[in-house]
């Protein structure tokens, strides 16, 4: 993670992305959801059996996203805005498009983004605004 130009790009500095990571709190719960940023608190939720199901890039784009969430706290921003829907929220069209950048650099195909984008996506609507939003093509 640390060696990531994706989030170096976000965090501005190595410095400043090692501080932050060095400092994280993470949690595992007993949980079969994702990773999530805890609101009150800033730290990273992994939920116990995802760790065990979960594929290795699919984890690794996972991590990615909450990091970028955990900058946007730090910068006190309202990560969850319920003015807007999910997809359409600025915290997360800012995260996914970090996340897909990284993607991008690990060489994953449109359709492997896809896929990863799809498991978070509630229907195929929102799915449809969340890659036109951060530049992700749909298949054709």
């Amino acid at each position: 993670v640390e060696n990531s130009p994706t989030l170096l790009r976000l965090f501005g500095s190595q410095r400043g992305m090692s501080n932050i990571v060095r400092h994280l709190k993470v949690t595992i719960v007993d949980s079969d959801w994702g990773i999530w940023l805890d609101h009150n608190t800033g730290a990273v939720c992994v939920g116990a059996e995802y760790l065990t199901i979960a594929k290795i890039n699919c984890l690794y784009l996972d991590v990615i996203h909450v990091l970028v969430h955990v900058k946007q706290f730090l910068d006190g921003k309202d990560l969850f805005d319920q003015t807007f829907e999910y997809v359409d929220r600025p915290t997360e069209i800012e995260a996914y498009r970090y996340t897909v950048d990284e993607a991008k650099r690990l060489q994953m195909s449109e359709d492997e983004i896809l896929r990863y984008l799809r498991v978070d996506a509630v229907d195929d609507s929102e799915l449809g605004r969340l890659i036109e939003k951060i530049g992700v093509r749909p298949r054709r």
